[in-house]
């Protein structure tokens, strides 16, 4: 059962009027944030559609995810095994970000302006955003527990990694006392 996030029980309440613009980042944008990315917009979708149809339309999504790389070769696809793991595991796709659509995007100085919350994969990818981006630093944050990179392996490892991102994703911005 996903907990609605805090944003959501205030925009009930009037007191939030836009989603939270979560960007997950990894190292090429190609597995593990792209991954990220589609578990975070579910359960966000899921959160919201808990509510009853009068408050849903009247709430926009608690979060908003996206997704970008470290060292990213702008345009490259999702990697098949991250799609075929996201399909497996019946993750839905959102209107607006639809993983199959997926290209891969270097994170840039405007990413980070522009996120609420910008999230890690593993701690080099933390340092390297802090040491990139410092006017963020209290935005940099890390998944609950480090991200093994799936890159190479066979479709089970990326199974495994979306297991392991799902929980992540869950404990950081969906439990009850979430970031």
């Amino acid at each position: 059962m996903v907990t609605a996030p805090t944003e959501v029980k205030k925009a009930a309440d009037g007191e939030f009027s836009r989603p939270r613009l979560v960007c997950f980042v990894c190292t090429g944008n190609t597995c593990r944030s792209p991954m990220a990315e589609a578990v975070a917009n579910a359960l966000s979708l899921e959160a919201l559609n808990a509510y009853p149809a009068a408050v849903r339309d009247a709430l926009a999504p608690p979060i908003q995810a996206v997704s970008a790389g470290l060292y990213a070769e702008n345009g490259a696809p999702i990697s098949r095994h991250a799609l075929e793991a996201l399909e497996s595991a019946e993750i839905p796709t959102v209107k607006e970000r639809d993983y199959h659509n997926h290209t891969a995007h270097t994170v840039t100085e405007e990413d980070a302006d522009r996120a609420d919350l910008l999230v890690a994969m593993t701690p080099a990818h933390a340092m390297e955003l802090m040491m990139r981006f410092p006017a963020a630093a209290k935005k940099i944050t890390l998944m609950p527990m480090a991200i093994s990179d799936p890159f190479g392996g066979d479709l089970a490892v990326y199974q495994a990694c979306l297991r392991e991102i799902t929980e992540g994703v869950r404990r950081l911005l969906f439990e009850e006392g979430a970031t």
